[in-house]
């Protein structure tokens, strides 16, 4: 099997477009839990958190629908903190990691990280890539952040002892073989201390440091968002003094190469040509869907149901929710494809916060 690499990333969506000359559904995600230990200031499902379980869609339904997917590459796991409750451990994510790396797809958990390193362990033979958020300048911005959304929060020295765990735990995991992907937010925030944030996340042994800029959803929707040119400029910045042997994989950015501003051109340029960097084309709404385990609803993103249900895993199936979106209008305003620079267009969040009037559709990019 593949390594995953720079050159091959399983949730790149523009592998569909090369292996069967169109976008196809190739990705699911599943939010196995609305329980979490932490509360951070930048979560987007924030609002889905609770402190106890509802009902569940059957895991054999769950099963069911995957099987149905004729063109199943990449499967991951969210939450909340899928690692929280045992029982969920036990009934969801242990089977449906274990399912999907036994047809043949990758697999992801994002997770803090901050539970005992034997949790970890009953996952690890079914997994390939274990997604962390890392978003913590210093201590503080941990402690504060990282909880900044909680009531009762846990004593200074409980939460200090959270972030230890994590930290050792990814210096294990890594060490095992382990791909554990640490993605840092671009936002107020962060920008003065992104050069902290990566050198930590290097001495964490993390292969892989992801880069994405905020943009406000749901629970985050308060937190300000960077400025274009704030962005711009922080990227260009961390690749100054980024680590060239650690893969730097970009998502969700808001820049173009069809536009008509030089500096998005040359921004791209720089990123197309930098070692050990890549943009990945954000998957959901091209080649991924999100569902949970609590209603089955199928949605777009994971980040709750801006854009609409598309219908339940009760009724509707992965390929018949996904044709639905194909052939949604606000698709119809997203989906345009540039071969010369392989970019795949906006995201929906992207367009909303920053190109609300643009006609992707009209533009075209030439090679850099």
């Amino acid at each position: 099997m593949q390594n995953i690499s720079p050159t091959f990333d399983p949730w790149e969506a523009y592998l569909d477009q090369v292996e069967h000359g169109r976008l196809v559904l190739s990705n699911v995600e599943v939010t196995t839990t609305k329980l979490c230990n932490m509360r951070c200031e930048h979560c987007a499902v924030g609002y889905m958190l609770d402190q106890k379980e509802e009902p569940e869609v059957p895991l054999e339904l769950l099963i069911q629908r995957l099987d149905e997917i004729e063109h199943l590459r990449a499967f991951s796991i969210t939450g909340g903190e899928p690692m929280l409750s045992m029982k969920s451990v036990r009934n969801y994510v242990v089977p449906l990691l274990r399912y999907a790396k036994e047809r043949g797809a990758r697999t992801q958990i994002n997770s803090n990280l901050t539970l005992p390193l034997s949790r970890y362990h009953l996952i690890t033979p079914y997994l390939d890539v274990l997604h962390i958020s890392h978003n913590w300048g210093t201590d503080a911005d941990f402690l504060e952040g990282g909880f900044a959304m909680m009531d009762r929060k846990p004593s200074e020295e409980a939460r200090l002892k959270m972030l230890q765990t994590m930290k050792d735990n990814a210096r294990a995991l890594t060490a095992e073989g382990v791909i554990v992907s640490a993605e840092t937010m671009i936002n107020k925030r962060t920008i003065p201390h992104l050069k902290e944030i990566h050198e930590e996340i290097v001495s964490l042994g993390c292969q892989r440091h992801e880069v994405h800029p905020m943009y406000p959803a749901d629970w985050a929707s308060a937190l300000e968002s960077a400025s274009l040119a704030d962005t711009r400029q922080a990227i260009h910045d961390l690749l100054d003094v980024r680590d060239e042997n650690v893969w730097m994989l970009f998502g969700t950015l808001p820049f173009y190469a069809c536009s008509d501003l030089p500096e998005d051109r040359a921004l791209l340029k720089r990123l197309h040509e930098t070692k050990n960097v890549t943009v990945r084309n954000d998957p959901d709404g091209r080649s991924r869907l999100n569902t949970n385990i609590f209603d089955g609803q199928i949605i777009v993103t994971d980040f709750g149901d801006e854009l609409g249900t598309l219908g339940t895993v009760y009724d509707t199936s992965f390929q018949e929710a996904y044709n639905a979106w194909t052939n949604s209008q606000l698709n119809a305003t997203l989906s345009c494809h540039c071969p010369a620079v392989k970019c795949l267009g906006p995201n929906a969040l992207v367009k909303q916060a920053y190109y609300p009037t643009i006609d992707f559709q009209s533009r075209k990019a030439t090679s850099f």
